[in-house]
């Protein structure tokens, strides 16, 4: 069944719905055009009450598992999955939304967009409830409320809502409650819109790569981070909890004795290694990689879970922080995924101190040649505290030459051996 703008339909109509699958999809000509969908979980007054009520590829299910979000495999570019009996008592509204990643500083907008859908599924036997297709009457919009679920005499309705307006992300989080706080930039003639610190909030780029939740429940400590006078990245002040960091920005969080490290990517198609350069107190540089796995009881205390060869995560867990100097975190990409950008594949770094902080390194950067690339750097030498450092570098054109680590903490790009899968 097809429905129309402001149309209002009972999703859950013959009672026996107690989840659905919503898929959305759209098409393009550019393929520089980057577009990702969310839901925020919204109270009956329409606005986000807690950190991590926004769901999105970053922070792709929800804390009860009632709500996750993914890339498609079956025709829809992505999907969200809703369990209704499991939703909180207190979210009384979902929005699913669209947003074109800095759509404003690349002047894309989602008039260059047709065929906007948005389709409900049952998920038991695949049953295409309804369908809403839009998208020919917007012009400049760059963030689109595609429509909103909303609860009503104990049944779940849909909306279809189908407008939007100008200003990516951070228009829709203002929207929908959530405070945006704007940072000034210190290179003013081309200010970087990727991330912006958020107050007891996620921290919301204008595009959503952020790890969000944080506790509802305490307020966020804030931390003035200094850096030390090197050529490190410039770090700012940031609410601690779930961070998003900024190109060549640092954030210190607390030391603790348990990190882990997750390259994470979008592409099922592509092949990344995560890569951990390390230096120990003892100034021995080496790494773990696929073919050295490590250990979690012999030095350096760092392991590789597993080396993926399909797309999605690879992860390194460092059992013992205090035995290290400095780790850099950097990516391989295979030559079997030819040429393509990093940030095409949504690449990041994330790290999680296990103690209620996790930070987050996007690529940032279109480098469609380029085998290898430094995302992220922790600074262990501080007792207290560890210095988390976006250091976004990658190699020349077509070199296959690996980055090296070294005693002092810095790095350089192609000067290590050639690695081949």
């Amino acid at each position: 069944m097809h429905i129309q703008k402001g149309q209002k339909v009972d999703i859950n109509q013959d009672n026996h719905l107690s989840s659905v699958m919503i898929g959305l999809g759209w098409e393009h000509s550019n393929s520089a055009m980057d577009i990702d969908g969310a839901a925020f979980l919204l109270s009956a007054a329409g606005v986000c009450e807690q950190d991590d009520n926004l769901i999105f590829y970053g922070n792709p299910s929800s804390k009860d598992g009632a709500i996750t979000h993914t890339q498609s495999s079956q025709g829809d570019k992505e999907q969200i999955s809703i369990a209704f009996n499991r939703l909180p008592q207190d979210i009384q509204k979902i929005a699913i939304t669209l947003t074109i990643y800095e759509g404003e500083k690349l002047s894309q907008h989602f008039s260059q967009v047709s065929r906007i859908y948005i389709r409900f599924q049952d998920p038991l036997n695949h049953k295409e409830l309804f369908r809403f297709e839009f998208g020919s009457e917007l012009k400049l919009e760059t963030a689109i409320v595609v429509g909103e679920l909303y609860l009503h005499k104990g049944k779940w309705k849909f909306n279809a809502i189908g407008s939007g307006f100008n200003g990516g992300l951070s228009a829709l989080c203002s929207n929908y409650g959530i405070k945006v706080i704007e940072e000034a930039d210190n290179e003013p003639q081309q200010a970087d819109t990727s991330a912006k610190p958020v107050g007891e909030a996620p921290i919301v780029p204008t595009k959503p790569t952020v790890e969000i939740p944080v506790s509802p429940t305490k307020p966020v400590p804030e931390t003035i981070v200094t850096p030390k006078p090197s050529a490190a990245p410039t770090a700012k002040p940031f609410l601690l909890g779930k961070i998003e960091l900024k190109k060549q920005e640092s954030v210190s969080i607390a030391k603790t004795s348990k990190v882990t490290a997750q390259l994470k990517w979008d592409n099922p198609k592509k092949d990344l290694d995560l890569y951990c350069f390390y230096v120990t107190k003892k100034g021995e540089a080496n790494k773990i990689y696929y073919r050295r796995l490590g250990s979690s009881s012999k030095s350096p205390y760092i392991e590789l879970d597993k080396d993926s060869r399909t797309g999605g995560m690879e992860t390194v867990t460092i059992h013992n922080t205090s035995d290290l100097r400095y780790v850099l975190f950097a990516a391989y990409s295979a030559l079997s995924n030819g040429i393509g950008s990093f940030k095409s594949m949504k690449a990041r770094a994330v790290v999680d101190n296990h103690a209620g902080q996790t930070v987050t390194a996007p690529l940032l950067q279109n480098n469609r040649f380029a085998y290898w690339v430094a995302i992220a750097q922790i600074d262990f030498s501080d007792q207290d505290e560890m210095r988390i450092s976006h250091v976004e570098t990658y190699s020349k054109s077509g070199s296959e030459n690996s980055p090296l680590l070294y005693p002092d903490g810095t790095f350089k790009m192609n000067v290590g051996p050639i690695e081949f899968k």
